[in-house]
C-alpha cells in the first residue's frame, strides 16, 4: 500500500504482533479501526502510534482495562507498585511474596511455525527490535512473513 498505509499484516509485523492481537485490541477499543471500508481497509501511522503507546502502558504494568481508561482520558487506579508498598509497611513478608509474584510477566511472540520467543514484558525490547527479531529469524529459516500460520501464537 502507498501513503504510508499498511496492511493488517504489514502492522502486525511491523509491531511484534498478531493479527488476532491487532484485532483484539481494535475489539477492545484500544486501537482505532481501521481507516477504509471493505478489502481497501488499511492502517496508518497514526495505529502504529497507538500501538506503541499500548506497548509502553502494558510494560509499565498497567493491565488493559487500566489502559483503555488511560486512553480515553478517565481516572485509572495506582499501579501495583504502589499497592505494594502498602502491603510492605504493614507485612513486609507479605510485601515480599507479592512482589516475587508480580516480577515477571512473560510473554510469546510467534516468530514462523514450530518457533516463538518467550520474553519477560517488563524487561523486553522495544516493539521495533521485537519486529526485526522476528524478520531475522524468518530469514534464517527461510521464511516469508505470509509462511506464518497466526493461529499458532496468542498475545
Amino acid at each position: 500500500m502507498s501513503n504510508g498505509e499498511m496492511s493488517l499484516e504489514e502492522l502486525a509485523d511491523r509491531m511484534g504482533l498478531t493479527r488476532r492481537a491487532v484485532r483484539f485490541y481494535v475489539q477492545r477499543g484500544l486501537l482505532p479501526p481501521p481507516l477504509g471500508l471493505g478489502r481497501g481497509r488499511h492502517y496508518d501511522q497514526r495505529h502504529v502510534d497507538a500501538v506503541r503507546r499500548i506497548q509502553e502502558l502494558q510494560s509499565a504494568g498497567h493491565s488493559l482495562d487500566a489502559i483503555g481508561k488511560i486512553l480515553a482520558g478517565r481516572e485509572v487506579p495506582a499501579l501495583v507498585e504502589s499497592a505494594e508498598r502498602s502491603v510492605a509497611r504493614r507485612s513486609p513478608l507479605a510485601a515480599s511474596r507479592r512482589t516475587e509474584l508480580a516480577a515477571q510477566l512473560w510473554t510469546r511472540l510467534p516468530l514462523a511455525p514450530g518457533v516463538e520467543l518467550h520474553f519477560d514484558a517488563t524487561e523486553h525490547p522495544t516493539a521495533d527490535q521485537l519486529a526485526q527479531i522476528r524478520r531475522t529469524v524468518r530469514q534464517i529459516l527461510g521464511r516469508d512473513v505470509d509462511d506464518v500460520d497466526e493461529t499458532q501464537g496468542s498475545v
